[in-house]
């Protein structure tokens, strides 16, 4: 496992925003397959062909969104963000995390969660009207859930773990929010 640690870190040397894209694909992925076991599976399509019924038995599609959300927008936002949230605000003091954590859960996590729900609609195949209304109806409890859980894991994220291992970190947490994000976006 440390040599693994080690490699992991020479990637994230060599290639931050694709190593942390990668990862967090990967466990967008885990996190979906996990909701996926948990939840009862849903009648496929009759109209659509063996191959394409196994697809969405399986939810590989549904899996291949959320891994797609995860490498192509989280990772690249949250890369970004964390960098310009450590030269905003500067320091582990009580105060300036709980500035990093009011910051993230105010200016951040709202239009993120926005741009997943429209994201996810758009992904499905909806028409931009269901698209909206959809993310209309998710957003809220969507943000409440979150603010139930994100400011504590955050007080770690911004008080413990260096700046190059945060999207790390979030991920792994993710794993288990992806499962449910996965969910509310079905």
């Amino acid at each position: 496992m440390r040599g693994f640690r080690l490699q992991y870190d020479r990637w994230l040397q060599h290639s931050p925003l694709i190593t942390k894209a990668i990862t967090s694909a990967v466990l967008f992925g885990v996190g979906d397959r996990l909701a996926q076991r948990i939840e009862p599976s849903e009648p496929s399509n009759s109209d659509n062909s063996d191959a394409e019924k196994t697809i969405d038995r399986l939810g590989l599609h549904r899996t291949a969104r959320m891994m797609v959300w995860g490498g192509l927008f989280f990772a690249p936002f949250n890369h970004a963000w964390y960098n310009f949230l450590e030269k905003a605000v500067r320091g582990n003091t009580v105060l300036s995390i709980g500035k990093k954590i009011a910051a993230d859960q105010l200016v951040a996590t709202p239009p993120l969660m926005l741009a997943f729900f429209t994201y996810a609609g758009f992904a499905e195949g909806r028409s931009v009207h269901d698209t909206m209304q959809k993310t209309a109806a998710k957003l809220q409890p969507t943000l409440v859930a979150n603010y139930a859980v994100w400011p504590l894991v955050h007080v770690g994220t911004f008080g413990f773990v260096p700046l190059h291992y945060r999207v790390l970190f979030i991920n792994v947490v993710n794993i288990g929010w992806s499962a449910f994000l996965s969910r509310m976006a079905s």
